[in-house]
């Protein structure tokens, strides 16, 4: 078991943001490409991505993040869901035509915005779902 020692750099911003950008894709393809079974993949996908070997979803895996329990260990696949159900809520809206994205923009956009305010103001960059599951993002040590 991996002990978080301090020595874990806080995941850059940019990076993050970037790695989910890669995981919504994977999501929207899935989505796009597989119908209709694919909206069912992509939700599933943004659920457990981050509970993947080594705590690294896709995206993370690109950008060199990981996702760790408090304790160390890589996230698993419970932890994934729990820090990842605002985005899967945000992909299930917007699968919804119309009232979806109205939907969308009404609860998505205030719990977007207080993510990434936490992100900033966190000393380890933890977002509401890293709270709820009690995980971080860090840089992936080689």
């Amino acid at each position: 078991m991996m002990v978080y020692d301090g020595d874990m750099r806080k995941a850059s911003i940019l990076k993050r943001v970037m790695a989910r950008l890669v995981d919504i894709l994977v999501a929207w393809a899935l989505a796009l490409f597989v119908p209709p079974v694919g909206i069912i993949l992509g939700l599933v996908y943004l659920a457990v991505a981050d509970g993947l070997p080594r705590g690294q979803s896709l995206g993370k895996m690109v950008f060199g993040l990981e996702v760790l329990m408090r304790d160390g260990d890589p996230c698993d696949l419970k932890s994934s869901v729990f820090r990842n159900l605002p985005f899967v809520l945000m992909f299930l809206l917007a699968a919804i035509p119309i009232l979806g994205w109205i939907l969308l923009v009404i609860a998505a956009l205030p719990l977007i915005l207080v993510e990434i305010w936490l992100v900033f103001v966190d000393d380890m960059g933890e977002r509401l779902g890293d709270r709820i599951a009690d995980t971080h993002v860090v840089e992936k040590l080689h």
